[in-house]
């Protein structure tokens, strides 16, 4: 009788057909995705750091000024 080194179920082998398949879906992928995701994320970046500008100038004219409207109790 012949001993298996990775005993798997049915489940654990589809499960771990799945995965393989998915990792190599991965890695084969165009790099004109892997450029739109890298703009994707340009774009985010450039949001976020707009935000926190944003804000940071928000901060700066109400400590000069607390009187403004914008810088009152929000209803």
């Amino acid at each position: 009788m012949r001993e298996t080194l990775l005993p798997l179920s049915r489940g654990g082998l589809m499960g771990l057909a799945l995965t393989a398949t998915v990792l190599l879906a991965g890695c084969m992928s165009e790099g004109s995705s892997t450029e739109s995701l890298y703009r994707q994320n340009m774009v985010s970046e450039t949001a976020l750091n707009a935000q926190i500008m944003s804000d940071r100038a928000r901060d700066q004219r109400c400590q000069r000024d607390p009187a403004r409207r914008e810088c009152g109790p929000r209803d």
